[in-house]
């Protein structure tokens, strides 16, 4: 589908330059620059495909340019001792680690945010629960086979009635935490939409073809877990588990169809990814995909997540991140909410036919995606790669303690569940 990609010449590529002041310069150019959105080469493409040169790549998006965002990333200083120029490599490793560094640490302390307001509004309601238990001492409440409802059971049915609203009150607040943080970044048009002409259009058939990729990743993991159980090894959700349970609320749905996703496509592809960007497009992606898994804290999900997580970071980069909010909220809402429902309203049977369903599609979308865009995408992560030693801005100490955390509190989750 997609249109031959014109070929530059290592001259073609020396005339690029960034843009001032907005990416680092490199001592050593090893790699191909950014090209300028005023390369012919690349602003001149068709629109066969939306993964390639001909979709956003052939609109300018290699080198689409992003106007400097308030805290978007820490100066790199000017001059050493004694006035004396500073190696740009140097300047540019010290501007690198200290965004990754501060970006790490500031989702991180979101994620505090949200545990502790989630830990305040549980207390309450545990208050209230244990409250309407007291008042209803003595009293007999019927369950469904006609025996008494214990106070463990009554304890257990305020809170599940009010998980909706503990995780939407939380998430809000992690939300005004960020704003709080962030907002000369999040309250722009650029933000949500980009600047006019940084990103592709998006069309239907572009969307469908992100959104079988989204129900791709979620086949393939289904059938991992049905070829583990056949080896009686269950692979355990305890997220997963926790929100089918908690799924009978109109405010659980709204925190799983709608308010939920678009707040962590705020946070992870909005802010964290944007504040990454200028140290490449690859790293910006991976990087926040990888974070997004960690703050799951689950295996199955993380894993889920993570590769979910490339598809909403490249639509977000490419198409802008209310492309990547429609993707999740669809994800969420119908393929994992309303389809999901109504196939479990016939049973097992019902869930069987609707997961094997799934992996058909997914699986057959995977392969359709691959056949006709794979090229497209190899050729956009070798354009799109990161000058050497940018991974190792991992080894940041707030980076390295937002995996080290999450990672053990997944770990001893996963555990737990396999054992219970």
């Amino acid at each position: 589908m997609s249109q031959p990609v014109p070929q530059q010449t290592s001259q073609q590529w020396g005339q690029q330059q960034y843009p001032p002041q907005r990416y680092p310069q490199y001592s050593q150019q090893s790699y191909p620059p950014y090209p300028s959105q005023s390369d012919a080469s690349f602003t001149q493409g068709g629109a066969a495909g939306p993964i390639g040169h001909n979709g956003p790549v052939g609109q300018g998006r290699p080198g689409g340019s992003m106007p400097p965002q308030p805290g978007m990333y820490a100066p790199m200083p000017s001059a050493g001792s004694y006035g004396m120029p500073v190696d740009p490599a140097a300047a540019r490793r010290y501007a690198l680690r200290r965004t990754v560094n501060r970006s790490a640490g500031l989702i991180l302390a979101y994620q505090t945010i949200i545990m502790a307001a989630s830990m305040v509004f549980g207390l309450i309601i545990g208050v209230v629960a244990s409250v309407a238990m007291i008042a209803r001492s003595g009293a007999t409440g019927a369950t469904g086979d006609g025996g008494l409802m214990t106070d463990a059971q009554m304890a257990s049915d305020i809170m599940l009635r009010w998980t909706g609203m503990l995780s939407l009150a939380s998430v809000l607040v992690g939300f005004l935490f960020m704003l709080l943080m962030r907002h000369r970044m999040i309250l722009t048009r650029a933000f949500w939409t980009g600047v006019p002409g940084e990103h592709a259009d998006m069309r239907p058939a572009w969307f469908l073809t992100f959104l079988a990729l989204v129900i791709g990743v979620q086949s393939v993991l289904i059938l991992a877990q049905l070829i583990f159980a056949a080896l009686g090894i269950p692979l355990v959700s305890p997220t997963s588990d926790s929100l089918d349970e908690s799924a009978v609320t109109v405010s659980m749905w709204l925190y799983i169809g709608l308010i939920g996703p678009v707040v962590e496509e705020v946070v992870f592809r909005g802010v964290l990814m944007r504040q990454l960007r200028p140290f490449g497009r690859n790293f910006a992606i991976v990087t926040s995909a990888l974070m997004f898994a960690l703050f799951h804290d689950d295996v199955v999900q993380g894993v889920f997540a993570f590769l979910c997580g490339l598809v909403f970071g490249f639509v977000a980069m490419e198409y802008s991140l209310v492309w990547s909010i429609a993707l999740h909220v669809v994800n969420n809402a119908v393929i994992s909410g309303v389809l999901s429902e109504f196939a479990a309203s016939f049973g097992p049977t019902g869930d069987a036919a609707y997961a094997f369903l799934l992996m058909i599609v997914g699986i057959g979308g995977l392969i359709a995606v691959w056949m006709n865009h794979g090229w497209g995408l190899r050729e956009y992560a070798r354009i799109n790669r990161s000058e050497p030693g940018t991974y190792r801005s991992w080894t940041t100490g707030w980076f390295l303690a937002f995996v080290i955390i999450n990672g053990v509190v997944t770990l001893v989750s996963f555990a737990s569940a396999m054992i219970g």
